[in-house]
């Protein structure tokens, strides 16, 4: 037998291997020679088909599964797309119950994902889309008769210049001065200083970006704050007095992290939350080094014990950087 042979014949079942990893340590993995990426997603993965649960009929129905451990794998990143657990466990026990090819799984796996995710009933309010190289988008929703309105003063001929005519006419609907925090990186700034500003893109915190030529046209205060931050040690000084420490801190915390420092999450820091990367309750400091920026949902799901097994992952700062640590690894 070749190492190819032997690779495969090792791979299958994917189910047998998570039975011999559950109530292992990943100490104990990686001294049986698994790298520690695989050997945390296979305590995790584990964790979900032998762990306890409410769903205990679905999950020993989903035992039986004689795929490979690559498609128990992708089968867990579709679960993850639910927020409803026992969504998710309606996916694992037809996807591990179902004999067909990874790729047959995978279409079905997306069908499964739009079928089971709850649809939300519009809600009304106004709702800014930011995006990082694209136009952003302001949506409205209301009631019918308040929107038709709304719709029928705006110029179909030029929506954009008729929008901007209503919202900034004149008096208290006038365009609101910018009062938010610049972020420049300290192996940056000699770009800046130097007149080269074009090879540096400046972010500011409401979610709007600035090259470094823009930004030295400009006066930085006018923007409100300028903040410093170290490419290893994370934010180093505000550049401007505040007479509360916790606004300081606040404002640091938004330019280290512009965005909700959860992947893939683009809620602004300006309406953000302050999240303690070691939790308050468990002795965590609130100073800019244990703070990152979190929306709402991120900083509830945030699991803030590092030694618990969690489905969504945690926030932890790694060489100066905050990073998300999935659900599966430990530190």
């Amino acid at each position: 037998m070749d190492a190819l042979e032997a690779y495969i014949v090792a791979a299958a079942p994917g189910m047998d291997i998570l039975a011999a990893a559950w109530g292992k340590q990943e100490g104990e993995l990686l001294e049986m020679g698994a790298s520690d990426t695989d050997a945390r997603e296979i305590l995790g993965l584990a964790h979900i088909y032998f762990g306890p649960t409410a769903y205990t009929a679905m999950q020993a129905a989903a035992r039986g599964s004689r795929h490979l451990l690559s498609t128990l794998r992708m089968i867990e990143r579709y679960a993850q797309r639910l927020s409803s657990r026992r969504s998710a466990w309606l996916l694992r026990k037809e996807l591990c119950t179902r004999g067909e090819s990874a790729a047959q799984l995978e279409r079905r796996a997306r069908e499964l994902v739009r079928e089971l995710a709850v649809p939300r009933p519009p809600s009304q309010g106004v709702r800014l889309t930011r995006r990082a190289r694209a136009p952003w988008t302001l949506t409205i929703t209301g009631p019918s008769d308040l929107v038709a309105q709304l719709s029928a003063a705006i110029d179909p001929q030029s929506p954009l210049d008729s929008v901007q005519k209503i919202f900034f006419g004149g008096g208290a609907g006038s365009a609101p001065a910018a009062a938010t925090n610049v972020i420049i990186e300290l192996d940056q700034l000699d770009k800046v200083v130097s007149g080269r500003g074009d090879e540096v893109t400046v972010t500011m915190t409401n979610g709007a970006t600035i090259t470094g030529a823009e930004l030295a046209r400009k006066r930085l205060l006018e923007h409100g704050y300028v903040t410093l931050i170290h490419p290893l040690e994370g934010p180093v000084n505000l550049y401007r007095a505040s007479r509360h420490a916790s606004r300081k801190q606040r404002l640091m915390m938004s330019a280290e992290n512009p965005r909700c420092a959860w992947p893939g999450c683009n809620h602004p820091a300006d309406s953000a939350q302050a999240h303690h990367l070691k939790a308050w309750s468990r002795g965590g400091e609130t100073n800019p080094g244990n703070l990152a920026t979190c929306c709402a949902y991120h900083n509830g799901v945030n699991s803030d014990d590092p030694l618990a097994l969690t489905s969504r992952g945690r926030l932890e700062r790694i060489a100066g950087k905050v990073v998300w640590i999935p659900p599966w690894a430990r530190p």
